[in-house]
């Protein structure tokens, strides 16, 4: 919001300059970006008045202009494209000194010389406009414009204008009005006597316009007002200014009246050519299915239910609280408008600009909340004002639909909230006058009771109020305390104890922590659903999402960590090692959807990214086992089971779930290339994904044991056993027989090329025995092997392979 100070003082009564308005401000929360020094001096720069413009002989898009600038005549190279024979226009001449430091010299472009430059508006520092050059004809209607005569003298009084950032809670700021107030608050100052007369006036009209709110929800307020002898032309030069410093174009007597209301209030207004309304009438309705509406910007737009429309008996005109359409636009050939002035609930005001991607000044505004109350003075601000510009114009019928609750919010503030939330110590005679200033109501005791104002939407509770004598006080008067706790401290939950360990967890075993949106596209949505056998019919879509890229509620950290696997193989990254940890998003057909904790976890890319060699290979899905299984060890997991599993998404026979006991906890495998082309990833990728909730929250912590002084006995051992057999099946075979004396067991080879039996494999495994008061001798090993050879050969069907 841009706060000229020429017009905050046309408001308050204040003995400061700009630097002490920008203070002001900040201290109270609305933060001052800069300032903005408008007008002043540019010497050196003139009239001038453009002989002739021909075409540049070495480029297409310059021109040679001969420029008539009170001497002789001067050579210029311009590339603006309205540049034409006979436009007025600021020249500015060898050693002029332009915004930016800018010094102009003689100089050659393209092999021409140029003895100056044409200016724009914003290369002047006058307004953003950089479309051509300034036409001062335009610029200035009426003016007397002499070549060779300085630009200076076409200027306004220099100006400085502050770039406030309004917080979103605070719309009241977007208006001069309400910046007057908190500055007015804050240096003491007081309403002129204009200020006092344009806050009392109310607009008063006759009751016989047809207008209908048939959505009274989303308008509980309107006001129409017809008006007859309207003559269209273009706006004074006050006008002009004041709308140039707020970065706003002027467009004509009409619709820069209703910008002026806009800037001034925070109040949009709208203007209707009357005589292109159908009835003439206004219905304030939800818009039909099928129905198109041609906006200001030219573009015609396909409407839907939820967007508000201001339509008139045969077809919607505006879209509520957005933009007016075109078919009723304000032109030079209107001699009758009917105005409009309205409080949309903004909710509804938001879902149509995200709906049709249309921002404006007037949706921004009413997104956050204008007044409620602040209608009746708009109008007749505009009204007083179309006055003075078109004394014919003559009031015609009107109406005004009021369906708003008009009753004050009443709190209670105690000192004792104050002193507790603040730490000071300020009586109920010092916060009154605090709120007071802000326009707040207050009746004195202890508690206070506070009357809230219409424009104040976000004081709700005792603590807001607080929050506004503190920011009156002064934050930096705030006196630093510890915080009052009781004793009190935040105690993790068992499971956000579970989730912290599962991250150490991870981070242990090497991967990185990726936090991801939580929002994704419906096609990755539907990807990852079906990587875990989920179907389409489990996604929790939004009913109204701000873009494509995040219309659905993630049913898994799958689809982000792809697509930050896309990145970091984008930029170079050789070995990706990612997990997050996180909730999914499924829909069971209740109220709400479930929210299944995960981690997921992936690998690809090269083996080891500390490692250069080309041949040190890429990860492969045994890496991804033995991480998880690492993972799953440090987890606690008792006895987890691999078994074979395949859904969509997964490459065939490269896939498993992962159980303990009889549940499921969690998948791993390698994902399938064309599931990978979606996110444009040309390298395998392995999965892992485990369900944190299924997992024991609260371990008991690992038994310690003494290391055994006996050394213990290795025997390598291979069997040939059918080729369906799986490696947890012949672990646990070998582990009955083995007993205690059987220490570990592991496989580390699995073969089934030639020599192999068809139809079986081979596993080989290392097996470690020990005794823990004597070492073990040949016969005593020999005897526990020959029983796991009879117990395999047994459940499984294996033999021992002989060497």
């Amino acid at each position: 919001m841009k706060l000229p100070i020429s017009w905050l003082r046309d408001w308050i009564e204040i003995d400061a300059d700009a630097a002490a308005v920008a203070d002001a401000l900040t201290r109270r929360g609305f933060y001052v970006e800069g300032i903005d020094e408008r007008g002043g001096s540019f010497p050196g720069v003139v009239v001038a008045r453009v002989v002739d413009v021909a075409r540049h002989p070495n480029a297409d898009k310059l021109s040679l202009c001969r420029v008539d600038g009170g001497g002789e005549e001067l050579r210029v190279v311009c590339g603006a494209p309205n540049v034409r024979a006979g436009m007025l226009v600021p020249l500015a001449t060898v050693g002029a000194k332009l915004p930016g430091d800018v010094v102009i010299r003689k100089s050659k472009i393209r092999g021409e010389e140029s003895q100056g430059m044409l200016c724009s508006a914003r290369e002047m520092g006058l307004s953003d406009d950089h479309e051509g050059i300034l036409d001062l004809a335009l610029w200035r209607p009426g003016a007397t414009l002499v070549p060779g005569a300085p630009f200076d003298a076409l200027l306004d009084p220099p100006d400085s204008v502050l770039e406030v950032e309004v917080p979103f809670n605070r719309p009241d700021g977007l208006g001069v009005v309400g910046l007057a107030r908190e500055v007015k608050a804050a240096l003491g100052g007081a309403w002129t006597p204009g200020a006092r007369a344009r806050l009392a006036a109310r607009w008063t009209g006759r009751a016989d316009f047809d207008l209908e709110l048939e959505d009274t929800e989303g308008c509980p307020r309107y006001i129409a007002q017809a008006l007859e002898g309207v003559r269209i032309e273009p706006s004074p030069r006050w006008l002009v200014t004041r709308l140039e410093a707020m970065g706003q174009r002027a467009v004509n007597n009409v619709v820069d009246v209703t910008n002026l209301v806009l800037f001034e209030f925070g109040q949009p207004l709208h203007a209707f050519d009357l005589s292109r309304l159908k009835g003439p009438s206004i219905r304030v309705r939800r818009a039909q299915a099928g129905e198109k509406l041609t906006t200001l910007d030219g573009r015609e737009r396909a409407l839907d239910p939820e967007v508000l429309v201001v339509a008139d008996k045969e077809r919607p005109v505006a879209v509520a609280g957005v933009m007016g359409g075109a078919e009723t636009e304000v032109t030079a050939e209107t001699m009758a408008l009917l105005l409009e002035c309205a409080y949309f609930q903004p909710q509804r005001v938001r879902r149509g600009s995200r709906f049709l991607g249309l921002s404006t000044e007037a949706s921004k505004r009413y997104e956050r909340g204008v007044d409620p109350e602040i209608g009746p003075a708009a109008a007749a601000r505009f009204l007083g004002v179309l006055r003075e510009l078109v004394p014919e114009a003559r009031p015609l019928s009107a109406r005004e639909r009021n369906h708003a609750d008009g009753k004050r919010r009443t709190l209670n503030m105690r000192s004792a909230r104050v002193h507790r939330l603040t730490g000071l110590d300020l009586g109920p005679a010092e916060a009154k006058r605090h709120l007071e200033a802000l326009e707040f109501g207050a009746e004195a005791g202890d508690p206070l009771r506070v009357t809230v104002p219409s424009w104040r939407g976000d004081v709700t509770l005792e603590e807001d109020l607080v929050e506004e004598v503190a920011r009156a006080h002064g934050y930096d008067r705030i006196p630093d305390k510890p915080l009052e706790t009781g004793g009190v401290f935040a105690v993790r939950s068992p499971r956000e104890r579970l989730v912290a360990r599962a991250r150490d967890a991870m981070r242990a075993r090497g991967l990185h922590e990726a936090w991801t949106p939580t929002l994704v596209a419906e096609r990755e949505a539907m990807d990852a659903a079906g990587l875990l056998g989920e179907s389409a019919s489990s996604l929790v879509r939004l009913s109204n999402p701000v873009s494509r890229e995040g219309e659905v509620l993630r049913p898994s950290p799958v689809p982000g960590l792809l697509a930050a696997v896309r990145r970091n193989l984008g930029q170079g990254v050789e070995s990706v090692r990612l997990f997050e940890a996180g909730a999914g998003f499924v829909a069971r057909g209740g109220a709400l959807p479930e929210e299944p904790l995960m981690l997921a976890a992936v690998l690809c890319g090269a083996r080891w990214s500390h490692a250069h060699d080309a041949s040190q290979g890429a990860v492969e899905f045994a890496d991804l086992k033995g991480v998880c299984e690492a993972w799953l060890g440090e987890m606690r997991v008792d006895t987890p089971i691999w078994r074979a599993y395949s859904a969509p998404g997964w490459k065939p026979g490269a896939s498993a779930e992962v159980a303990s006991g009889t549940s499921r906890i969690g998948w791993a495998g390698t994902l399938h290339p064309t599931l990978l082309r979606a996110w444009d990833i040309e390298v395998p990728v392995h999965l892992f994904v485990v369900l944190l909730d299924s997992l024991d929250r609260a371990p008991t912590p690992p038994a310690m044991s003494v290391p055994d002084r006996f050394p213990p006995v290795r025997r390598d051992v291979a069997f040939f056993v059918p080729a369906a057999v799986t490696h947890h099946d012949v672990e646990s075979a070998l582990a009955r027989a083995g007993g205690d004396r059987l220490q570990t067991i592991e496989l580390f080879d699995v073969y089934a090329g030639p020599g192999t039996p068809e139809g079986m494999k081979s596993l080989a495994y290392a097996l470690r025995f020990q005794h823990p008061e004597r070492t073990l001798t040949e016969s005593e090993v020999q005897a526990i092997q020959d029983r796991m050879v009879a117990a395999l050969a047994k459940e499984c069907g294996g033999r021992l392979r002989e060497r």
